[in-house]
């Protein structure tokens, strides 16, 4: 069952927590959506684990298991390229002109895998991802996660717990961004001395949301790569 089920009341949770500013230049912690948001090894937050760098893609990194099948019941986590197209091509074709170096999809239904989303009520989440790297351990991941009921506070909430609980990583604020004239979730991190940041947002169709983590970009690259999911 895709969806959450028995989910506590909605305002009942922390939507989008603010951590206090540390101020331009502080660290950051986390490695998703700017180099290395939430890592967390075998939750939705494999997420990217670009390089061992990215580490936290929402879930858009699940290992691949040899069983795993993208129909039916979900009875393993997994991803593989084609798995999911109708959500591969909700992703940008392109950044900086530039195609990914990687695109794929999949599935996550462990308790693992989806982390603080089953603890809300979640059974399970389809995402797809476009990764990008630039060397020197930059890199881009472009994503979209998708279930019924799922919202961008969902999202945030699991990303906001994998960077609080990953060694060494400094939050340094968190925002709610307009975008695409919706209301938005920004996380800024620091790791290791590598930035990082997660960008999350509501997609124009319901039950999906878009997301962008960077690692080591500067602000004018994480905007372009927010740009390139144009009004989807």
């Amino acid at each position: 069952m895709v969806g959450r089920t028995g989910a506590p009341n909605r305002d009942a949770r922390t939507r989008c927590r603010r951590a206090p500013a540390i101020g331009v230049g502080a660290n950051h912690r986390g490695s998703g959506y700017a180099g290395e948001v939430p890592r967390s090894e075998g939750r939705l937050g494999r997420l990217l684990l670009l390089a061992a760098v990215v580490s936290a893609l929402a879930s858009c990194m699940a290992a691949e298991a040899p069983s795993f099948d993208p129909t039916g019941p979900c009875a393993v986590d997994g991803k593989a390229p084609g798995v999911y197209p109708e959500l591969e091509a909700r992703l940008p074709t392109t950044y900086r002109g530039e195609a990914p170096a990687m695109v794929d999809s999949g599935r996550n239904c462990s308790a693992e895998a989806l982390g603080p989303l089953a603890e809300i009520g979640f059974q399970e989440v389809r995402f797809a991802g476009a990764t990008w790297t630039f060397g020197a351990e930059r890199a881009l991941v472009l994503a979209v996660f998708n279930t019924s009921g799922l919202e961008v506070a969902d999202v945030a909430e699991f990303y906001e717990q994998s960077a609080r609980t990953t060694p060494r990583m400094e939050i340094l604020e968190e925002v709610e961004p307009t975008i695409a004239g919706r209301r938005g979730w920004r996380l800024d991190a620091k790791r290791v001395e590598r930035l990082q940041t997660v960008v999350a947002w509501p997609a124009a169709d319901s039950d999906v949301v878009n997301v962008v983590v960077s690692n080591d970009l500067p602000e004018t690259r994480i905007q372009e790569a927010i740009d390139a999911f144009g009004d989807r």
